[in-house]
Parts: C-alpha cells; sequence; structure tokens
C-alpha cells in the first residue's frame, strides 16, 4: 500500500512539474510575442519616419541639382564674352550673370530621425540588413556633398574679391530679385564703372572657369546622393507594405 501511494505521489509531482513548465514555456512565449509586435510597432513607426525624411530630401535635392545645372548655363555665358571675344552682353545682363555666378544653392536634408537612430545605436531596430546599410552609406554621402558646396564656395570667393577690388557689387545687386539681398532694392553704384571690364581680366576667366568646374563636380555628387535616397526610398516602401 506504501508503495502504491508512493508511485501516485511521484507521478502527481510529475504532473505538477510538467504543468509548471508548459505554463513557464507559454509565459515565455506570450512575453516574447509581446516584444515581438513592441519592436514590430517601433520599427513600422521609424520606417515612417524615415520615409518622410527621404521624401523631403529627395524632393530638395532633386530640385538644388536643377537650379545648379541652371547656373552653370548662365555661367558659361559669361565665358563667352571674355578676353578678345565679342562683348555683345548687356550692362544688366552681365550683372545678372555675377549673382549666379555666385550663387550657391547648399542641401540642408532632414536628418534627425536617422541621426537619433545613429546616435542612440538603434538603427538595429530595422530588421532588412540592405536597408540599414543604406541608411549607414547615407551621411557620408551627404558629407560628400558638403565638401563639394564648400569647394564651390572658395572659387566663389575669389570671383567675389575680385569684383570687390575691380568692380561693383552694387551694381551687381542693383539688379538682382533674390532673397538673398534680403529684399531691400539697391541703387546704382555712386561710381562711374562697369562690370563689363572683368570680361577682359584673365583672372576672371579662370576663376569663373573654375566656379564651373566645381558646379559641374557638386551636380556629380547630387546626383549620387538622389541615387542612394532612391533606394533606400524603394527599401522604404517594401518594409513598410510588409505590415
Amino acid at each position: 500500500m506504501e508503495k502504491n501511494k508512493t508511485g501516485k505521489y511521484f507521478k502527481y509531482a510529475i504532473g505538477e512539474i510538467v504543468l509548471v513548465v508548459i505554463g513557464i514555456l507559454i509565459a515565455l512565449q506570450i512575453n516574447n510575442w509581446n516584444q515581438q509586435r513592441i519592436q514590430n510597432k517601433n520599427e513600422q513607426l521609424a520606417l515612417e519616419n524615415l520615409k518622410q525624411d527621404f521624401e523631403y530630401n529627395y524632393k530638395t535635392l532633386d530640385s538644388i541639382l536643377t537650379e545648379t545645372k541652371n547656373n552653370i548655363e548662365t555661367q558659361f555665358l559669361i565665358l563667352n564674352h571674355t578676353g578678345n571675344k565679342p562683348k555683345t552682353i548687356t550692362r544688366t545682363g552681365f550683372n545678372t550673370s555675377l549673382n549666379d555666378l555666385n550663387d550657391i544653392n547648399e542641401f540642408y536634408p532632414r536628418n534627425g530621425y536617422l541621426d537619433d537612430l545613429v546616435n542612440s545605436g538603434s538603427l538595429g531596430i530595422i530588421q532588412n540588413q540592405k536597408l540599414r546599410n543604406k541608411l549607414s552609406s547615407w551621411n557620408p554621402v551627404f558629407d560628400f556633398i558638403k565638401s563639394r558646396e564648400n569647394e564651390l564656395e572658395t572659387a566663389r570667393d575669389r570671383v567675389s574679391h575680385m569684383i570687390i577690388e575691380k568692380g561693383s557689387w552694387l551694381n551687381a545687386d542693383a539688379v538682382s530679385t533674390a532673397e538673398t539681398v534680403k529684399n531691400n532694392i539697391f541703387p546704382n553704384s555712386g561710381f562711374d564703372i562697369d562690370n563689363r571690364t572683368l570680361l577682359d581680366e584673365l583672372a576672371f576667366e579662370n576663376n569663373t572657369e573654375n566656379i564651373i568646374y566645381q558646379n559641374d563636380k557638386l551636380t556629380q555628387s547630387h546626383e549620387k546622393g538622389l541615387s542612394l535616397i532612391a533606394q533606400i526610398l524603394e527599401l522604404l516602401e517594401i518594409e513598410i507594405q510588409k505590415e
């Protein structure tokens, strides 16, 4: 009888242990499921925010690329009148070209959400490895664009100094309607000076050519940036559609 009771108690204990283990496993499974659900929700939120930022970045950069290409066309017009070439450009037309020559279309993207993910070590919330790699490549590409802008700014400053020394910024700004003159209406210079005399300066021709060269390199960096953004947006859309 004692042996029978012991056997029953042993079976009962085994049953209790099995139930406890099953309960623990179920609890762990539920906890894992909840964590996965929260992670998926956070990932979707990140994907949506990144999509908004990069759609803005694409639109902005594409517009800047168009403006920069337009500037290059205007800047080539200046080279058609330098040195011994016919001076058919009007005084007003040349002053307008001087403003375009010194224009830099700087790119200011929305990087806040991506920077937060990177700086907090949370980029791993994005499960798609290829997308993570593309996102990690964005800041270096943006830095490359800024480096091209800096090179263009250096070239532009050389022309600006020539205008200060041998021309009239006031005459150039008098014909400008750009917001860069802070919506002020400038009068013509009080000095009898024609900025077209700069066309006879070899240094002005060289500096103008260098600005065009730097702008061309800048457009190449813009195109590289647009290509990467397009790839990021495509991958973001694929991941968003999985939800």
